[in-house]
């Protein structure tokens, strides 16, 4: 529902750095206080509430909450790995018929650039024009990639993707 899709995307905005392009946007209709129909039955993250499948009843809809805490575990480790798989990805790009080669990974930090010789040799501005050149199809490149994987992560979860260009983009 509404409020466990917002806590996954909060949990998700807590482990992904800054640098991410991440944005957790809490939506005011979420928000907005319940009606009384929503206070009769207890709302939890990963559905749930009311009557225990396990039978037994009573804990007051604990095992429910250790469920939602297991799950949001689970979700904080795979966003660690998928950090980890990124800053560890090498996305490569060349300009000037391959006289300038671009490396940066996959969470966009540069990690190197090599200029060939014959560059060089047509002076400043053909190799500061080849660089840039580079490094923006680098950086598209990576956010290609990085955007392709969070999604795939997003799916695996069960959440949304958040809308392109949306608040802090």
């Amino acid at each position: 529902d509404a409020w466990g899709l917002q806590m996954i995307s909060a949990i998700c905005s807590l482990l992904l750095p800054a640098s991410q392009s991440f944005v957790a946007v809490p939506r005011p209709d979420v928000l907005s206080a319940p009606s009384p129909r929503a206070v009769a039955a207890p709302r939890m993250l990963f559905g749930g509430g009311g009557a225990s499948k396990e039978g037994g009843g009573g804990g007051g809809g604990m095992g429910n909450m250790m469920e939602t805490i297991k799950k949001a575990q689970e979700v904080g480790v795979k966003v660690k790995a998928l950090q980890e798989e990124l800053v560890n990805t090498e996305i490569e790009a060349t300009a000037a018929d391959g006289g300038v080669t671009v490396v940066i990974s996959g969470a966009q930090v540069p990690m190197d650039v090599k200029v060939s010789e014959d560059l060089c040799s047509k002076g400043a501005e053909a190799v500061s024009d080849a660089i840039s050149l580079a490094m923006r199809e680098a950086h598209k490149n990576s956010m290609e990639y990085s955007k392709q994987k969070l999604g795939a992560l997003y799916a695996e979860i069960g959440l949304p993707m958040p809308p392109e260009g949306g608040p802090g983009m």
